[in-house]
């Protein structure tokens, strides 16, 4: 009892902190379309004073006209002022449909509109968060927030929040005019509303449960199909298709007991909901009999009273509907919450501030008694490392896998914070800048390439507005990609396959190497960028690395010691810890860890 309490604490603490988020999120939106909202707002109290005046003209028709015409010598008095009332219902009907036809196409457009914007905002943020969340996220999970989150959500609170509100508004103005037409009546209907009230809440929080489990359970799914879709030819070259069907049957089968948990307490709930009105129905008619006949009650009144109930409790008979998509919304605006909960690191922190510093040129960068590990679990990747690099040199970081080569790399482009020591650049810390600053002045090439589906000059521009059709082709002639570029069907505008399954592992490399001579980078870093190529096209490559060298700042992790016996630096890591420096000719005379490197390579 005590620990589901305290889910429910922190549920509703977890909510409380989300619901402002997206306020905050969604604020400028809002204030754009300020003037669709206000309108919205000035319909629902019209909506709802139309639906209030239809059983009142009734109750005034027959107590006022239709039974009085009765006993009355001349009718026609009556009959006119009959034909009065039926104008006024007319118009109030009219009126009616008018008002909730244009608040739901505004609201809805409206709606529409943020979600949209809400969509962008998420993808927005996906895009600036840590490495160290995709460290423990699957991108099944990520893209399950920006689908069918944001979706549950938009059908959550942009339909049944504002059917439950307008329900709500029309259900105060029939109770205000219950009351006016007769208090006793009016009691006697409210005795059943707290019961209904207690069953409703016992079953919201069971309906919210469920569903968020289940939101929790259908993300782990889509990133584990992610995965497999991904390594789709590792699982079949390993005859693996019956434990990855194995396992995604075990976890869509989470997923399965938690959505039929939802629907089984969504049903009960309705047919409670269903009992309860019904009873509180048949109480008010019983009571009504007995006042009519001793005169509390007229028939009008009865009548209006009988519309007025069955207006009262269409939408608590359609409660539990709306309340189950709520709930679906709720539990989708947690899991959209987490991604804002998370904190980004210090280079994003500041990177809207106006104070983050500008460089307009890479200078120099230097590690001071730089240390890092990536959880404070794991042991530490790096130990007092130190090094400085000028504009116009060459550093390379070389050493057996494992040795924190990369990691240097990670937190120079700030992939990674966290770390322990000082990094500067251009005299100024590493966190003065913001992530955008360092992207414009150092172009990363992997070794493994990722190519999108498009084309190649697509591919090296990343659609980039400012480089243009003459930007991309000198910079593929730069690395002497243009040669193969120019054989393939459509040169430049040749489509990419998915991930590049239409090139070679050295023809993406080039094109990688490209992208980042078209993105004007003054820092290049060479992340073992050619350890996976051929002898051909690492002749191609190493002539334009010669031309790099000399006209670009560059940074180079190579298994191949070949690559880098040119470079003005030489860092030899071991363990995280630097235990040699220099150029290659002071680095052989040592006779030390890099000389048994060499040997090992040319071996």
């Amino acid at each position: 009892m005590k620990r589901r309490f305290r889910a429910w604490i922190e549920r509703q603490t977890f909510l409380s902190v989300h619901l402002p988020t997206l306020y905050h999120m969604l604020k400028p939106a809002l204030i754009e379309h300020r003037r669709s909202l206000t309108l919205v707002a000035a319909l629902l109290p019209i909506s709802a004073v139309m639906a209030t005046l239809i059983p009142y003209l009734t109750q005034r028709a027959v107590d006022d006209h239709i039974l009085p015409a009765i006993d009355a010598a001349d009718a026609t008095p009556h009959l006119e002022a009959l034909t009065v009332i039926a104008a006024l219902g007319f118009v109030v009907v009219i009126l009616g449909y008018l008002a909730d036809a244009l608040y739901v196409q505004v609201l809805q457009r409206t709606g529409q509109r943020l979600l949209t914007e809400l969509r962008r905002l998420v993808f927005e943020r996906t895009l600036r968060l840590p490495r160290r969340y995709f460290d423990t996220h699957t991108v099944g999970s990520v893209l399950t927030r920006i689908t069918t989150d944001i979706e549950a959500l938009g059908e959550g609170l942009a339909g049944n929040v504002l059917s439950m509100f307008v329900d709500l508004l029309k259900s105060v103005a029939f109770l205000a005019m219950m009351f006016y037409l007769s208090w006793r009546l009016t009691l006697v209907l409210l005795i059943g509303l707290p019961l209904l009230g207690l069953v409703i809440r016992f079953f919201q929080l069971r309906v919210r449960d469920a569903f968020f489990r289940a939101r929790k359970a259908l993300a782990d799914a889509t990133g584990y199909l992610q995965e497999c879709l991904n390594g789709m030819k590792t699982v079949q070259l390993y005859n693996a298709e019956a434990n990855v069907t194995e396992e995604f049957r075990r976890r869509n089968e989470i997923f399965y007991k938690a959505q039929n948990e939802s629907n089984f307490y969504d049903a009960l709930l309705f047919s409670l909901v269903e009992g309860v009105t019904t009873f509180a129905l048949a109480l008010v008619l019983w009571y009504a009999a007995g006042a009519s006949l001793e005169g509390l009650v007229t028939l009008g009144v009865l009548i209006a009273f009988m519309e007025y109930i069955q207006r009262l409790f269409v939408p608590v008979r359609e409660l539990s509907q709306q309340l189950a998509i709520l709930q679906r919304a709720m539990a989708a605006l947690d899991h959209i919450g987490e991604l804002f909960v998370e904190p980004m690191d210090e280079a994003e922190s500041i990177a809207c501030k106006k104070s983050a510093m500008h460089a307009a040129t890479f200078k120099h960068v230097s590690f001071s008694n730089v240390s890092f590990a990536y959880s404070e679990k794991s042991p530490p990747v790096l130990s007092d490392v130190s090094f400085e690099l000028q504009q116009g040199e060459t550093l390379a970081l070389v050493g057996a896998t494992g040795s924190g080569k990369s990691t240097i790399t990670r937190l120079l482009t700030r992939e990674y914070g966290g770390f322990t020591g000082e990094i500067q650049l251009n005299g100024k810390p590493l966190t003065a800048y913001s992530r955008d600053e360092l992207g414009r002045l150092i172009a990363v090439v992997h070794q493994n390439v990722f190519l999108f589906h498009g084309t190649i000059a697509e591919n090296i521009s990343l659609g980039r507005t400012d480089i243009d059709r003459a930007t991309i082709e000198a910079a593929a002639r730069y690395v002497y990609a243009e040669e193969f570029i120019r054989q393939l069907d459509g040169g430049f505008d040749f489509v990419v396959a998915h991930s590049g399954a239409n090139l070679s592992v050295g023809q993406g490399q080039l094109i990688a190497f490209a992208r980042a001579v078209a993105a004007r980078a003054e820092l290049i870093v060479l992340d073992e960028a050619t350890s996976s190529v051929d002898s051909v096209t690492e002749s191609m490559i190493e002539r334009a690395l010669a031309s790099l060298y000399a006209d670009k700042t560059v940074i180079a992790i190579a298994h191949r010691l070949s690559t880098i016996r040119g470079a003005d630096k030489i860092l030899v890591l071991d363990a995280g810890t630097v235990v040699e420096a220099g150029n290659h000719e002071s680095l052989l005379a040592m006779h030390g860890r890099y000389a048994k490197l060499l040997g090992e390579t040319n071996a």
